[in-house]
């Protein structure tokens, strides 16, 4: 017993020692590279926890091995942008010009309904108020609002923005929840000229009852 506390607090050294060589951006920006080191470094220090068989130096040799190769390759990264895109990726537009980007919302295996719980979480509960939004390497999403964002009358929402129809999908217990019904999303669809629903990515209706909404 007394050996494992002894092994658990040098092995908490070791890991605090190691993070802050890797330095701090490594800990605030965790892109999928640094992720992998992260689980190495925990996988390696739990299993000498729970083995004490296995000499503490093993142990030490794996992390600082492990940390010699973040820093290498972080540094590589600073001098190389290749390498720096091919181990993080890059940055991934989701949301351009007011408009949903399909192509990048499949390519980052992302549903409309993620985004805009992520649009929410920054404060967006109207996806018309976004102009662009960009999925940063470490999964955080940037927002620049439309140019009126900040000059909209503060009054009173009818209701939440809700989605009334998601990738051709009439969304029937939404539709309730506003107060609408069938006949009304008929001719609003008529209206922007759309035959069918499944011609629809993304139908929004929003606190002031306008509605936002983008074709496939």
């Amino acid at each position: 017993m007394l050996i494992i506390f002894f092994r658990s607090i040098i092995l908490y050294i070791l890991v605090l020692l190691a993070l802050r060589v890797m330095g701090k951006g490594e800990i605030a920006e965790m892109n999928c590279f640094d992720l992998v080191v992260t689980l190495l470094i925990a996988d390696v220090v739990s299993v000498s926890i729970e083995n004490n068989s296995i000499p503490i130096l093993y142990s030490f040799a794996a992390v600082t091995g492990i940390t010699f190769l973040q820093i290498s390759i972080s540094f590589l990264s600073l001098k190389n942008k290749k390498v720096g895109s091919l181990l993080s990726g890059g940055p991934s537009i989701l949301i351009e010009k007011g408009k949903i980007n399909q192509k990048s919302l499949k390519k980052e295996r992302i549903t409309i309904d993620e985004l805009l719980e992520q649009l929410r979480v920054n404060g967006f509960f109207n996806i018309s108020d976004v102009s662009y939004a960009i999925l940063e390497t470490d999964g955080q999403l940037s927002i620049l609002p439309k140019p009126s964002y900040n000059d909209i009358p503060k009054k009173e929402y009818k209701h939440l923005p809700t989605s009334l129809i998601l990738d051709g999908v009439i969304m029937k217990e939404n539709l309730s929840m506003v107060n609408k019904n069938m006949h009304w999303l008929n001719g609003v669809l008529n209206a922007h000229h759309i035959k069918s629903v499944d011609e629809v990515l993304l139908l929004v209706l929003d606190g002031y009852d306008k509605v936002f909404i983008q074709k496939k």
